[in-house]
């Protein structure tokens, strides 16, 4: 009951992309060269894979329980052709680290920065994800490692804690270091694109309706842009602590807020997630502990942490 290399990546193409045309176009063959390999998995399993009456097409029941195990045999065939190139004196081993765009902006730099300190030899492919990409993504095995915001409880994932950042306020309307939140309450606030958490977590800790209406109407994609509309127009946007000391703010723009309690902070906690079974598993933990080396050593605060959805 066998199944090739081939078949096993047939069925996890398309089970990505939900589609055969896309799926062996993916793949660089016909489709169907695709769906006649899938079919002969199929009758090799003695079960059906996908339910084809479904559109988009789905697993059956029975490719629920057959996938995951799929997905590790793709680790195991991963580690045979990666040993292989190891003996001809190749350096193949390559790390794909998600990373969702408000940690990106400081922590990319400072992982090229000091690429030299590891002692493991990789190369690096570092993507800008949203946190929904990261963990699709970590599931069809497209990335090896997911850098977001937590807290995150997945069966499947192995999630490690990084460290805690303090979300602040950045606006030029208000001269004292700490800003209640209904202080703002008439003041604009510039938000990130959907699907970005930070923009989630001011959503809800500003108690801000999710389609407001406003005189002004822009979501910016990066929070350079935020920060500009605020110093040009007046009202407010958070953003991390890391990112405001990576970029040198004007810090007397920078204001801490509260809820309830003036001596606890909003906060994000900021987690590193990989698949329990991955051949690269001693290269990326070395990246996480870089991480913490050099940010969990944050002064310690009360924080309330909140959630990325």
């Amino acid at each position: 009951m066998n199944l090739s290399q081939q078949q096993i990546n047939y069925i996890l193409s398309l089970l990505e992309h939900k589609n055969f045309g896309k799926a062996a176009e993916a793949c660089f063959v016909t489709q169907p060269t695709l769906s006649m390999q899938i079919k002969k998995a199929e009758d090799t399993l003695g079960y059906k894979i996908f339910d084809r009456n479904r559109n988009p097409i789905e697993l059956t029941a029975f490719g629920e329980k057959l996938v995951p195990i799929l997905f590790e045999m793709q680790v195991e065939y991963d580690k045979i052709y990666r040993l292989a190139k190891a003996s001809e004196g190749k350096i193949l081993d390559e790390i794909k680290i998600g990373i969702i765009p408000t940690i990106a902006s400081y922590l990319v730099p400072l992982l090229f920065e000091n690429k030299h300190l590891f002692s493991s030899q990789f190369k690096w492919a570092i993507v800008e994800l949203k946190s929904e990409e990261i963990l699709e993504q970590l599931a069809h095995k497209k990335i090896d490692l997911g850098i977001m915001a937590g807290p995150i409880e997945q069966e499947n994932l192995h999630v490690t804690q990084l460290y805690n950042e303090e979300i602040l306020m950045y606006t030029i309307d208000h001269k004292q270091d700490n800003i209640h939140i209904s202080e703002v309450a008439d003041k604009q606030p510039w938000l990130l694109n959907s699907g970005n958490c930070l923009r989630t977590q001011m959503i809800h800790f500003c108690k801000l309706a999710e389609n407001a209406n406003s005189a002004w109407n822009y979501e910016g994609g990066n929070l350079e842009m935020l920060i500009n509309m605020v110093d040009i127009n007046g009202g407010y946007t958070l953003i991390p602590d890391f990112y405001h000391k990576k970029y040198k703010l004007n810090p007397s723009n920078i204001k801490h807020i509260y809820a309830e309690n003036k001596k606890r902070f909003p906060a994000r906690n900021i987690v590193g997630i990989n698949s329990y079974k991955n051949s690269k598993n001693e290269h990326f933990l070395e990246v996480m502990n870089f991480i913490k080396l050099n940010y969990s050593n944050q002064e310690l605060k009360n924080f309330d942490v909140l959630n990325w959805k």
